[in-house]
């Protein structure tokens, strides 16, 4: 007889219950995963046109249009316009067609992999690139050509959105940018990342803002991920954009309000029914079908999805479709010594690649075991529905021989390993503070300089970067980053970027040793977790709440006083001016599911930029740490 509660151990029933939808209570629907489909928004009845129908106007028209719009300003700036646009559409006006929007598509330069249309500037004619761009730039504003997305991001624009809406003469444009410039949670490269991807999802699709749906955000957002063109990072970052304008757009009023709240929960998949988990795989036989399905229905109610999602795995596709493969007959649970036999011998394999052997086999031994044996237990409460499936079970007690021992064999090699790198830890720590301390001084050093100086820290020389770019940052941003060259090496580091780094490593090696919690509870971590505990004699001892992890129990950790700098340095750093630590709403990448907004301590600062966690090194960033962060685990942060 099998003893139930070593099956149950063995099956991973005792698994973290599954979060509440804290949504669903609100009265809002639950956000399971992606409930829109990614599509452009359809062509406009009436296309905008902001200065009448220009698609056939003569060059002459065009630049006089350009002189008008720019009257006010210097005769120069007037003239480099005028430049550019018969540079441009000069161009253009040599190539087949009727319109200017027919000639620009059979120009190549609207093409995937586009070249920017400075190749037409002329070497030997100062600022003739920057007349194209800025003519270019123009006529997508003036809505007299309408790019595909990797046309316009052939190009670069030093400043697209603002000019974008004062061409658009659009209220509600305006009203959404006043939105964006207010929000209180967001930093400047925020606030023009949002209005970069919502001026150029209108000017790519052709559309104004009351045309753009939540579909359509999307296309764009898959479009930029497939192009590998986000706004501010580099070609190989796989993330998606489109975060901060979808954000503004739901708390707007713009989009309807059954749109999840964030990107992240349209785009993940969410999670899957059970007759969709089942479907998955090949299962020929209808009755067993429906009775992994029922099986399966039942075990939902006490285990988490991803268990669910490995159990239905385990017994529709590596027991039940591997067996209908061995004995394309077999119509029931009673299996023949033979078949079985064959069927462990291939389970020691991979299925698509019978060179490898299959680590720990027999967790799927045990799921079947399981199953056998829940079958013969819910027969006797429910014989009309259960009985008629009891089956002797194939998997004997001898075929699990030895994996107890394993498994304890495995733990102990987990606790050496441990073991042998605990003399590393106070290298490791004295690594990462003193990294973080000389990344922290060379931020303060380089903020007191202008662009171009050159200042000394630590005896090292370092020059801060003056390109047209950092001109360009510091004259849009309060707060604009520091770049810095070091003499020795010539390398350039984005030092804001790397402090950042360096404290959110820091704060999490600190974390971890010092309360010893598990990186998943660290990613948990809210304003919440942090509390105070009064003695009867008045003395106060602050307290870390630690959420029910793996144990399914809250734990209650009294912080010592170099714990207690840690956290208060965390809260410090996510509450600048004195804001609270902003809410986010996070997503489950084992549930499958959104959860509802918190102020989580790690996640806040990766959620406003769309970034994922841990972040990313800075490029040719000689300063900059390494990657030491933890991997994503289950409750993810963002």
């Amino acid at each position: 007889m099998v003893n139930r509660t070593t099956v149950e151990t063995y099956t991973a029933r005792n698994r973290r219950p599954r979060p509440r939808d804290s949504s669903r209570e609100a009265g809002r629907p639950g956000f399971q995963g992606a409930t829109l489909e990614a599509a452009p928004a359809p062509r406009p009845k009436h296309p905008p046109a902001p200065f009448g129908d220009l698609t056939t106007a003569s060059v002459e028209d065009l630049c006089d249009l350009a002189a008008q719009i720019l009257r006010g300003k210097t005769n120069s700036v007037a003239e480099k316009r005028s430049r550019g646009i018969r540079r441009l559409f000069g161009h253009l006006a040599t190539l087949p067609g009727e319109t200017w929007q027919e000639r620009w598509e059979g120009s190549g330069f609207n093409d995937e992999n586009a070249p920017s249309v400075t190749i037409l500037a002329r070497p030997e004619v100062r600022y003739d690139r920057s007349n194209l761009i800025s003519a270019l730039k123009m006529a997508f504003g003036m809505r007299v050509i309408q790019p595909s997305l990797s046309g316009f991001r052939a190009n670069k624009f030093p400043d697209y959105p603002e000019p974008f809406r004062k061409l658009q003469r659009d209220p509600q444009l305006d009203e959404l940018f006043r939105a964006i410039d207010s929000h209180p949670e967001w930093k400047p490269t925020n606030r023009l990342r949002a209005k970069f991807d919502i001026a150029c999802a209108l000017t790519t699709q052709g559309i104004i803002l009351a045309d753009l749906t939540p579909s359509a955000l999307l296309h764009y957002a898959m479009e930029v991920k497939r192009l590998g063109v986000i706004h501010g990072g580099s070609s190989s970052n796989s993330g998606l954009s489109g975060y901060a304008a979808s954000e503004v757009l739901n708390s707007t009023g713009h989009f309807p309000q059954s749109t999840p709240p964030t990107l992240r929960m349209i785009v993940y998949n969410g999670q899957k029914t059970v007759e969709e988990l089942v479907d998955s795989y090949p299962v020929k036989n209808a009755s067993v079908r429906q009775l992994l399905i029922d099986y399966l229905t039942r075990r939902r109610a006490d285990t988490d999805y991803i268990t669910l999602q490995a159990l239905a795995r385990n017994l529709a596709n590596l027991f039940w479709v591997s067996i209908e493969q061995i004995n394309p007959g077999q119509k029931n649970l009673v299996l023949s010594p033979e078949v079985y036999d064959q069927w462990r011998a291939d389970l020691r394999y991979w299925t698509n690649d019978k060179t490898k052997v299959r680590k720990r086999f027999e967790t799927i031994l045990l799921a079947v075991r399981a199953f056998y044996v829940d079958l013969h237990s819910w027969a006797i409460a429910e014989p009309e529905k259960w009985a008629h499936w009891v089956a002797p079970c194939p998997v004997l007690p001898r075929d699990l021989k030895g994996f107890g021992k394993r498994q304890r064999e495995n733990n102990r090699n987990m606790a050496d390993r441990t073991r042998i790198r605990q003399p590393l830890l106070p290298t490791l720590v004295q690594h990462v503070e003193s990294r973080h301390e000389h990344l922290a001084a060379l931020l303060e050093a380089g903020r007191k300089v202008p662009l171009g100086e050159a200042f000394t820290l630590g005896g090292l020389r370092y020059n801060r970067t003056d390109s047209l770019a950092d001109r360009r940052r510091a004259r849009l941003l309060d707060d604009p980053a520091v770049r810095v060259t070091d003499h020795a090496t010539g390398e350039t580091t984005d030092v804001t970027v790397a402090e950042d780094i360096a404290f959110w490593e820091w704060a999490i090696v600190e974390l971890l040793r010092h309360s010893g919690i598990r990186v998943e509870e660290l990613t948990e971590l809210t304003h919440l977790s942090v509390r105070q505990y009064q003695r009867p004699n008045g003395e106060v001892i602050a307290l870390l709440v630690v959420a029910p992890s793996k144990s399914d129990r809250e734990r209650v950790i009294p912080m010592s006083a170099e714990l207690f700098h840690a956290i208060a340095r965390i809260v410090r750093r996510q509450t600048p001016d004195g804001k609270p630590i902003p809410l986010v709403s996070r997503y489950d990448p084992h549930e499958k599911r959104g959860q509802s907004p918190c102020r989580s301590c790690f996640s806040a600062r990766s959620a406003l930029s769309g970034a994922s966690w841990p972040p990313a090194r800075p490029s040719r960033c000689s300063a900059a740490p390494a990657r030491g962060s933890p991997r994503r685990t289950r409750h993810s942060p963002g």
